[in-house]
């Protein structure tokens, strides 16, 4: 019953949102329509600024794969993991997490077929997924669409921020 219910409103979110802001406009007497279009000219040169940075971005995640540099750090680095008793599996998850939150889906569903999602990999893999942000992505779209030339912090910050969600999503995970 709450299923439909829920179903229901987010059916009907948008439609009613969008009725709500024009009978507002028509009381307070404004141009809604002029907004609307200044919206969408706004959004779309948004679109336009922000376009370079993702191609830059899909086709360093693409060269990355494509090139077998992931698989050669998880050749290299799976000693020293399977040391700390993390599962190698991680690994490309952990590389490419901070770059592409969409290529970091296909290796999290990649480890679900594999090894399931009950399993300590899989339960990581699903926390660290939800916990850590893709840090160089959302720093070279913000930084490049507001022209920010100096990051100072940020990029440090960022990713230790995200060293710290992989670390805790590992420590939950082993003890829960």
């Amino acid at each position: 019953m709450a299923a439909q219910i829920f179903s229901f409103l987010s059916a009907g979110f948008i439609p009613i949102m969008g009725g709500i802001i024009v009978l507002y406009g028509i009381i307070k007497k404004a141009p809604v329509y002029d907004y609307f279009i200044e919206g969408a000219k706004s959004g779309l040169k948004t679109a336009v600024e922000i376009l370079p940075f993702l191609i830059g971005i899909f086709i360093a995640v693409n060269g990355l794969t494509a090139s077998g540099i992931l698989n050669m750090l998880d050749h290299l680095l799976s000693p020293v993991l399977k040391l700390l008793g993390i599962p190698v599996q991680l690994l490309s998850l952990m590389l490419l997490r901070a770059i592409s939150g969409s290529g970091s889906l296909i290796i999290l569903q990649d480890i679900m077929e594999n090894v399931g999602p009950d399993s300590y990999a899989g339960r990581v893999a699903c926390v660290m997924t939800g916990g850590c942000e893709t840090v160089i992505y959302v720093l070279a779209l913000y930084f490049g669409v507001t022209h920010v030339k100096k990051m100072r912090h940020a990029l440090k910050g960022g990713l230790i921020g995200y060293l710290a969600g992989i670390v805790i999503s590992i420590i939950i995970c082993r003890f829960i």
